[in-house]
Order: structure tokens, then sequence, then C-alpha cells
């Protein structure tokens, strides 16, 4: 168990780990089932958690009594309390066994899950998102305040964008949109929809939260009925209850309007909450970890400087109560990690100095502006060093238009150069890895590799594996194939085996019957 990925439960005293066996483990308190064991016995031995065993586990997602795990073919398994329907399972049926979410979402990529004790929320690859659950508040948003047993799909096509992530508060929800804005609904307790409880109970459809006009919005984290939102300007924006001054405003008074938090600490990179205390906690660009609310036990109203390293370690300190507020991930690649690639060692005027529009040279993707520096990329790219100081065409030109690329993808392509870090999500992955062969980033494609390995499921493993033809990468040909292999049957029924070409499809069955795929 030298390598692993896993969760502790959020009242603390239990977790469950993923070897890199792909074996499944729990031990620890269990009085809700946490450990998928079907019982509620706490267990002193590490566990084996069999439903969860070989299915490649990349996350999991709880809350006290509501336990969720994603795998890398992107099913969900349930299992825990359930008299609202919290599980997605079509009843109203406490389990204490981990149980796939069937019906829509089987045939969906799911890449997040949030829940609350009694409701759920989920994000899919395609940007929809679906809810069931308790609905006494309109906390599913669907319209109408009924219980949901089986995920129901919301309607977003009003807001004019679409939605990147989710979050689940006690009693209500909210959604971050690509346009950076963001919308909640439910109960309106603690003016957590960003309106005065007197003017509004409940909402029981997505509706923008107001006081964050002109503001973009990259990140929404939520604790148990109060919210954080980080700007793209590096501030953070909290609202909704404050009996501990998790707010960081100052005060110890609720709050419907988003208001920026205390103090002059510089550019904020992530924010954290917890929905089991109110707690909340913060890490600068400069990698300086705040945390404020009833943390040290006492209430601190104002964020308030650590020793800390990682806003893990915040979460990690509760007296009596240690949790974790994301899914903890080491290393699962063969090769160790590079020190060299880590973010805090690379300069911060670097990193600080990318999109500034002083630059010296603008690309166009997409009808949309990305400055950078001609002398950055220069010395770290070939390729460019080739273009801007040959005699090529663009050499001269401080406009360049980038085609038949998306800009999100290039977008993190130019960044890489000034952060030395990959921040894309794991489904855009492979299009940063063609893009770093095009312009021949060695270093870039090793990150990538890594990104793609971990995001691989049943519905892209096809194109994994045509676009590793194409580049002639055979490392990543090898991994597509075994994960093909693997889980042919389902690769095979998939949309996007459907377009191979029959020159791949004629390679990977070839390489599948020299592996023995198809003796009797």
């Amino acid at each position: 168990m030298d390598r692993f990925r896993g969760r502790n439960s959020k009242k603390g005293g239990g977790a469950i780990y993923v070897t890199k066996d792909d074996e499944v483990f729990g031990f620890g308190r269990n009085e809700f089932g946490f450990l998928g064991t079907g019982d509620k016995q706490s267990r002193t031995e590490h566990t084996k958690i069999e439903q969860l065993c070989g299915q490649n586990i990349r996350e999991f997602q709880f809350s006290d009594c509501t336990f969720f795990a994603i795998s890398a073919t992107d099913s969900v398994c349930a299992w825990g309390s359930n008299g609202f329907g919290q599980l997605g399972l079509g009843t109203k049926k406490d389990t204490w066994i981990p149980t796939k979410i069937e019906g829509i979402l089987g045939t969906k990529r799911v890449v997040q899950v949030t829940c609350s004790n009694y409701h759920t929320l989920v994000l899919t690859s395609d940007k929809e998102v679906f809810s069931f659950g308790r609905n006494e508040f309109g906390q599913l948003g669907l319209g109408h305040k009924d219980d949901q047993t089986v995920p129901i799909k919301l309607d977003f096509a009003a807001t004019g964008g679409v939605v990147t992530a989710i979050a689940c508060l006690f009693l209500s929800s909210v959604a971050l949109l690509d346009s950076g804005e963001l919308f909640a609904w439910g109960k309106n307790e603690d003016g957590i929809l960003g309106q005065s409880e007197q003017d509004m109970k409940e909402q029981n459809i997505p509706r923008k939260v107001p006081g964050l006009e002109g503001i973009t919005i990259t990140r929404i984290v939520c604790g148990l009925n109060h919210a954080l939102a980080l700007s793209n300007d590096g501030k953070v924006y909290s609202w909704g209850w404050n009996g501990y001054g998790q707010l960081g405003n100052g005060t110890d008074e609720n709050s419907h309007e988003p208001t920026l938090i205390f103090g002059n600490f510089g550019r904020i990179r992530d924010v954290a909450a917890h929905n089991n205390n109110a707690i909340s906690a913060a890490v600068t660009e400069a990698d300086e970890v705040f945390a404020w609310g009833d943390f040290n036990g006492e209430e601190n109203l104002i964020p308030k400087k650590t020793s800390f390293t990682s806003l893990d370690e915040v979460f990690a300190e509760i007296p009596n109560a240690a949790v974790t507020f994301r899914p903890l991930r080491t290393n699962f690649d063969d090769e160790p990690v590079e020190e060299k690639n880590s973010a805090n060692e690379w300069p911060e005027w670097l990193q600080k100095s990318f999109g500034d529009e002083s630059a010296d040279v603008v690309f166009v993707v997409e009808g949309k502006k990305i400055h950078a520096h001609k002398t950055i990329l220069i010395m770290r790219c070939a390729v460019f060093r080739t273009m801007f100081l040959g005699n090529w065409k663009e050499s001269n030109e401080s406009e360049q238009i980038i085609e038949h690329r998306s800009y999100d993808v290039f977008f993190a392509f130019l960044k890489y150069f000034y952060t030395n870090q990959v921040d894309l999500q794991p489904d855009m992955a492979l299009e940063l890895f063609a893009l770093a062969h095009f312009y021949q980033v060695t270093d870039l494609q090793k990150e990538c590799l890594k990104i793609i390995k971990r995001g691989i499921a049943v519905e892209n493993a096809a194109s994994v594996y045509d676009k590793a033809i194409q580049l002639a990468s055979e490392e990543l040909r090898e991994f597509a194939f075994k994960f093909c292999l693997k889980h042919l049957t389902a690769v095979v029924n998939t949309d996007g085996f459907k377009l191979l070409n029959s020159d791949v499809v004629r390679d990977l069955f070839l390489h599948a019957a020299q592996q023995g795929a198809f003796k009797n």
C-alpha cells in the first residue's frame, strides 16, 4: 500500500483507500455503513470492500451518511442512508453495500458528484446536471418540491451558459457556469441564495446569485451553509451563515450579500470549506495558508495566517474530527515525481506574468486573445524559437491567429510555459497532448500522459487509442490498448469506437488477437 488514493469520513474516525493494485479497503468508524461492508460494525483491521475492487475507483464523495464512489469508467456506486432517495437507486431503502446507479447515469460520463446528507447533484462530461433526494425546499432545482429517487436532469437553458462545477449545502445547491456566473436554488436559510430571507424564502429553479456583477468566478466551495467564491483575479467573496466568523468579514453576523473577505494578503489561488464544520481556508500564490471561523478552538472573524503548507493540513488538524475536504491522491505512475515540476519552485514573478496585456505577442484562438511574451516562449519551446527568430512570416507579427485548436487547451498550453503546471480537465488532456507533440514540448507530453492515464474511461478509450496511433506514441498506445482489452465489450459498443476508421479497428483487433482475447 505504498501508493493509494482515499478519503476519510466527514465526522472523522474512518477511511477508505484504493491501492495501486486496484483493491479497496476501509477501516474505522462505521455508524452509517461508511465502510461499505454490508453492516454498521466498526473495523480496527483494514477490511476489503469487495464491490469496489477492480473498478478503478478514481474518486470518493461523502456526506455524514451518504457515500459515493466514481470509477474510471465514469460509473457511480452509492451506499448509506437513503430515506429521501438521495442515493439515486430508485428506492428510499437504506443500503450498506456499494450499488451502481443505473438508468440515465449509466449512459453518461460522470465528472463530479456532490452531496448533502439528504440530496445529491451530479455533473456529467457533457455539462448536464442531475439531482435526486430530498426536495422539500426546491433544492433539486426541478421547479417543484417532490422528492426524487432517481437522477433527474435540471434545465439550465435559460441561463445562457453551461455548468462547470456544482456544490451542495444543507438545504440548497449552487452551480458555477462557464461565464463565471453563479446560480443557486433551494432554501434561502441565512441568505445563502444571495437574497435577504425576508425577500425570498426558497427558490425551486436555478437563479443567478446577485451581487457579483462584473466579477468572473472560477471556483465555488461550500460549508454547511456558507459559500466561498474565488474570482479570476484571486479575490474571495463569502456569504451565508456566519455563526463562527467563517465568512471572514470581521463579524459573526450572517450575510446575504457576497462580500470580500477581510485582509490584504495578495492573490489567492485556492479556497476550501467543509460541509460538516464552520471552517474556511485559503492559500495564496505565495503559498501562505490562512484559516478563519471555528479554528483552533476559538472564533476567528478574519483570516489568520497559519504555519500549514497546504489546505489539506487545515482540515486534518481539527481536534477529534479530522476530515479531508477533497480526495487525497498520490502518484500512480511507475516513475517518481520530479521535484522540478513543482509550481512551488517555479519563479513567482514568472507565474504572475502570464496573461499580462503588456506582453509582446497575442494569440487569437476562437476569437479570444491570449497574451504572452516571445522571450519566454523562445526559451521554452524549440518550435517557437524557430518561429520568432527565423525567417517565418510570423516572426515580426504581434498577433498570431491559431486555427483548429480550442481556446481552453491553447490557454493551458501557453500557461504551462509560465507555471510548469498543467491546469486542464482530463477530458481535454488528449488535445493538449497532441498540441505538445506538434510543438515538440516533451516534458509537457509526459505531464499530459499522466492526466490521460488517470482520466481514461470506456467512452474515450477508443479515441485515446486512435490518437496514440496518429501521434506514434507507443507508450500511450500500449496503455490504451490494455484498457480496451480489459473492457473490450463495453468499448466496442461506444460511439467513439464506431467513429474509428477500419485501419485502427483492424490494428486493435489484431493486437487483441495476439494477446489471446478471442480464444475459447
